[in-house]
């Protein structure tokens, strides 16, 4: 089983899928390009790195299931790098990047609420017209069997609706505009 992650360091984000392969080595892939390393647990928070004949001694403060890690990087013959990078599941990720994105929206205008993934839409929980404070829940939608709320990122009033329940939505589909409070 793979696990997606949103990591960032800096400004730069990158997605990484960690999995197990067949064979029992480790499956890495970052932006979609996959290498096959081998990882050994040395200690508490320590592992060893081989990617073909480099080896890379990482040392983890924290847990990679946490929002902030710090990642120390020595490989022989060189000085320790030490990285701080924030980690995140990717879904949650890409539902609070375009979060942030509708709320960075001109506060006069109207915001488009859009789907972060594609999947389904198991439930409409508004109506056109109707008043929605910040936060409250607009629509359900199941992706890989797991139930995401999209929530409104400022109060306003419901103008439209673009999608029904149980319709499949493809990842940026508009799904509810809403007008600004007023």
């Amino acid at each position: 089983m793979l696990r997606r992650f949103s990591v960032k360091i800096g400004t730069k984000e990158r997605i990484v899928e960690l999995g197990i392969g067949d064979d029992g080595r480790s499956r890495v892939v970052v932006d979609g390009v996959e290498r096959t390393v081998e990882l050994s647990h040395v200690e508490d928070g320590a592992w060893l790195v081989r990617d073909g004949h480099a080896q890379t001694l990482a040392y983890v403060d924290g847990n990679v299931d946490a929002a902030k890690v710090s990642v120390s990087i020595k490989r022989p013959g060189a000085d320790a790098v030490v990285v701080a990078a924030e980690v995140a599941e990717a879904r949650s990720a890409a539902v609070a990047a375009l979060a942030q994105q509708a709320q960075r929206a001109h506060a006069a205008g109207p915001v488009t609420v859009k789907s972060p993934m594609p999947g389904r839409v198991v439930k409409i929980l508004v109506r056109a017209g109707e008043r929605v404070p910040a936060g409250q829940a607009l629509v359900v939608v199941e992706a890989m069997k797991m139930e995401n709320e999209l929530r409104a990122p400022r109060a306003g009033t419901v103008r439209e609706i673009r999608a029904a329940e149980g319709a499949a939505v493809e990842a940026g589909q508009d799904l509810v505009v809403l007008e600004p409070a007023g």
